[in-house]
């Protein structure tokens, strides 16, 4: 946990014992009259109230100083200055760059050319009237990030184009992707950064393949690649001007903002996109220049790490109440288990406690599905909620009742219901007393509600650059490498042995599980 200093010793200590303290919510609020001048920040169109979270004014200082205490200040310099602080990789982290902000001045040149190669390509797709339809093909960041911003504005009016998605290697995703489409006006565009990954070679040849039956020889023309293997994207017959970089300093979860983010400038058009961009490039200064006790994403991280490390809850609940961004639990299930879900630090030492698991839905179908379990089960978990302010469905009493739900949640996890006040509503009869302990709710439930004044694509920009940012603090507090997946390969490592032998039906060699379940397979292709 944190640097391995005298310095930073004591301030974890400091923290074990505050979090002794047996604290009330609901007496902080009385307590502290300072409460929501110290827990709610407000950066753009973007507020965020802390307040309802279970730590007090002075672990939230004491909080400030064990990430000073951490070397945050000097990693954050390192992050914006271009340093490769991607020390098992060698590589810098320049994901920021993308948004104007950072990186060398060959690195903004290079950003500046591609945006502009993006909005004149786009532009002529858009004018053209050639294609009716995108397919995206690309899994990770290379789906989770355009899938989650093409939702939120799939009403957009300045939408053109039929988007859709093929990312997993269930071939009912790309039949899905497909379906319907006429392939002489399908565009497809292949993200894949090493384009090696399993899924979406299997998904591109497939969708090759579909064109290749109406277009023959010209099926490539129909193709566009965002890769940093130019060489196989050539290979696979993809002419060399529909060839889009991606840079190594862009790691896949933070890739949306690049080239990878071009099915979403055709749909929509370069000003959604470039308004998507400066919501982010606004955080991303916040962040770089504000002092880390004015700070929102040192905040957001802190109370986070306070609840993981110190309060020991194992996982985040985060809920959005706007169907319009009912993905972007599954989206940061990526940004943050697979930036800081590490138990080796980067000096190769255990890490210790390290990322929770992140989970949601949208509301509030959440609260007919596991918000028992946040408000009664054990042990719970922290949640945050995600509300936006302006409705945008046309229905106002709609969306009333739907911030109702949003704020009235928060609420009932911090105030509870006492056995008393069951027992009161009840009045008398048979076994009273064990019936109310059953409707007695506990309280005390930490959350943070984020609002949003309106969702727009800055807004939207805005909000995932404070998590990325987050992700990056508690990466420096836990000592861990936020830009590495090492533990993606392995499976795919086996599974590409085991597709060897499932394919020729030799036996390779398994536990005697894996063996079983490989012999399943064949026998079962042998029967049909």
């Amino acid at each position: 946990m944190g640097i391995d200093s005298e310095h930073s010793k004591q301030k974890y200590k400091k923290l074990e014992v505050l979090a002794q303290t047996n604290l009330k919510i609901t007496d902080l609020m009385k307590t502290e009259p300072n409460r929501i001048d110290n827990f709610v920040m407000r950066e753009g169109p973007l507020r965020a109230d802390f307040s309802k979270q279970r730590v007090c004014e002075r672990t939230l200082n004491a909080l400030k100083e064990y990430a000073a205490s951490c070397g945050l200040e000097e990693y954050r310099a390192k992050l914006f200055s271009g340093e490769k602080i991607n020390n098992s990789e060698g590589r810098a982290v320049l994901h920021m760059a993308l948004r104007g902000v950072g990186g060398s001045k060959g690195v903004q040149e290079d950003v500046k050319a591609m945006r502009h190669r993006m909005k004149v390509f786009s532009n002529k797709i858009r004018s053209d009237g050639k294609y009716k339809a995108i397919v995206h093909i690309g899994i990770g960041g290379s789906d989770l990030g355009p899938r989650l911003v093409a939702d939120a504005f799939s009403a957009n009016a300045e939408m053109k184009l039929d988007l859709r998605f093929a990312e997993n290697i269930d071939g009912a995703s790309i039949n899905d992707a497909l379906d319907g489409l006429s392939p002489e006006s399908t565009l497809i565009i292949v993200v894949s950064k090493s384009f090696t990954t399993q899924e979406t070679r299997m998904n591109a040849e497939a969708a090759y393949n579909w064109l290749e039956t109406d277009l023959g020889t010209n099926a490539g023309e129909n193709f566009i690649a965002v890769t940093a293997n130019r060489q196989g994207a050539i290979d696979f017959m993809i002419p060399d001007e529909q060839i889009f970089d991606f840079w190594d300093w862009v790691g896949g979860r933070y890739s949306v903002w690049s080239s990878v983010g071009l099915s979403l400038q055709i749909a929509f058009g370069p000003s959604l996109f470039d308004e998507f961009l400066k919501g982010a490039s606004k955080m991303d200064l916040h962040f770089r220049d504000q002092p880390l006790h004015e700070n929102l994403p040192v905040l957001m991280a802190i109370v986070g790490v306070w609840n993981r490390n110190f309060l020991n809850y194992s996982s985040l609940a985060v809920i959005p109440y706007s169907r319009n961004i009912r993905k972007f639990s599954a989206f940061l299930q990526q940004l943050e288990m697979e930036s800081n879900g590490k138990y080796i630090n980067r000096e190769g030492a255990p890490a210790g406690i390290t990322c929770p698991i992140i989970w949601g839905d949208e509301g509030t179908n959440g609260q007919h599905a596991f918000f028992q379990w946040l408000h009664q089960g054990t042990p719970g978990a922290p949640v945050d909620f995600i509300a936006v302010l302006k409705d945008s469905s046309g229905r106002p009493e709609h969306h009333a009742a739907l911030l109702a739900n949003c704020f009235a949640q928060s609420e009932a996890l911090m105030v509870g219901k006492s056995t008393d006040q069951v027992l009161k509503e009840m009045g008398g009869g048979d076994n009273i007393s064990a019936i109310a302990r059953q409707k007695t709710f506990p309280g005390n439930r930490p959350s943070t509600t984020i609002t949003l004044d309106d969702l727009t694509p800055f807004s939207l920009g805005h909000l995932i650059a404070l998590y990325e940012h987050k992700v990056f603090v508690q990466g420096v507090m836990w000592n861990v490498n936020s830009f590495d997946q090492w533990g993606v390969e392995l499976g795919k490592i086996l599974a590409s042995k085991i597709l060897i032998e499932m394919q020729t039906g030799t036996k390779g060699k398994h536990d005697i599980s894996t063996s079983k379940l490989i012999e399943l397979f064949i026998n079962s292709t042998k029967e049909s």
